[in-house]
């Protein structure tokens, strides 16, 4: 089964080394989208993020544990629910554990040494990097192959070889 990967390289201005990160990936379509939104990412900022839609409960929460209350009552015999769930629940702390974490969770977080917090203040808009005439014509052509309906591969003619499959023996 083929494996992909997203290979980014990180070359150090000053030795010229460069660091590989490696994303692994289940398909090509994973790998080539993890760059797409890295890629729009880096050219259009924070204003191309999507808002964050998740109505889940974090599991741990008192609210997800009522919500398992709930189903379970709604799903098992009364029996069931006071000798399984409600025991079980009784001995194990009820929603204790679930103040504990969130307390836990909650706490004040270990603070950046000074140093790092003055290099990790945003840079002035003049000393923006402003992006090539190339890059930003790659960019419009690119908008307008998506708009017409093609994606990534097809945008750079990528062809991928299909398996080959290995001749049945006769023996």
């Amino acid at each position: 089964m083929p494996e992909y990967k997203l290979l980014i390289g990180l070359r150090d201005a000053n030795t010229g080394d460069v660091l590989w990160s490696v994303i692994p990936s289940g398909n090509l379509g994973l790998a080539v989208s993890e760059w797409e939104a890295i890629r729009i990412y880096m050219e259009e900022g924070m204003s191309v993020l999507p808002p964050d839609q998740s109505d889940e409960l974090e599991e741990g929460t008192v609210d997800f544990f009522h919500l398992c209350r709930r189903s379970y009552r709604a799903d098992h015999s009364l029996i069931r629910y006071v000798w399984g769930f409600l025991t079980i629940q009784f001995f194990s702390g009820w929603t204790l554990p679930c103040y504990i974490s969130g307390s836990v969770n909650n706490r004040p977080k270990a603070a950046f040494p000074r140093k790092v917090l003055e290099w990790s203040k945003p840079l002035p808009s003049e000393q923006y990097a402003m992006p090539s005439e190339a890059l930003l014509e790659e960019s419009a052509e690119m908008r307008k192959a998506f708009a017409k309906g093609q994606n990534l591969l097809d945008y750079f003619k990528v062809k991928f070889a299909e398996p080959t499959q290995e001749p049945e023996s006769t023996t």
